[in-house]
């Protein structure tokens, strides 16, 4: 009697193991991030990739956090300036990203996985940020309205302030 009972309670603390794990996997590293984190993103493969977060000033920051969504199917904000959305290989949901432009930095477009690169001020495409609006969803306090070009996301609120470099 005394070893079934043993054996009742050995099953249920594997159950409740297993249990703890299968939620730590799949609860993963974006349920613990926030919107307005940096992230790095690695191993880019159709919609999924691995997804880290990591400091604002990294060269492997090349996107923050949009939005967080609970649903892989979900869809990002549809606005003019596209979120590159991710689902993280650790975890569920998707996430909504947006470029992490630094001011006075220049990026040239990746198409390999939608990002920018840091860049050296020169060359087709090359566009160099002039001022970040925080808290601002469109381009009409940027400095170069006239001549330059603004993205501008809802989520978070920020707005980047273009100018192309000259090739």
């Amino acid at each position: 009697m005394k070893k079934s009972i043993v054996a009742i309670v050995l099953a249920m603390l594997v159950v409740a193991g297993g249990v703890v794990i299968a939620v730590m996997k799949f609860s993963g590293e974006s349920s613990a991030m926030k919107a307005g984190e940096c992230v790095a993103v690695a191993n880019h493969n159709e919609d999924r990739a691995d997804v880290t977060t990591t400091a604002c000033g990294s060269d492997k920051a090349v996107f923050k956090v949009g939005k967080i969504l609970t649903e892989a199917a979900g869809n990002c904000p549809d606005v003019v300036d596209e979120y590159t959305s991710v689902v993280p290989n650790a975890g569920g949901g998707k996430l909504c990203l947006l470029p992490n432009f630094l001011e006075g930095g220049c990026y040239k477009p990746d198409d390999t996985d939608d990002s920018w690169g840091k860049s050296s001020c020169a060359g087709e495409d090359t566009v160099k940020v002039t001022k970040v609006l925080s808290g601002v969803t469109d381009g009409t306090g940027c400095p170069d309205s006239e001549t330059g070009q603004d993205m501008a996301f809802p989520e978070p609120p920020i707005t980047y302030c273009l100018s192309p470099v000259k090739p």
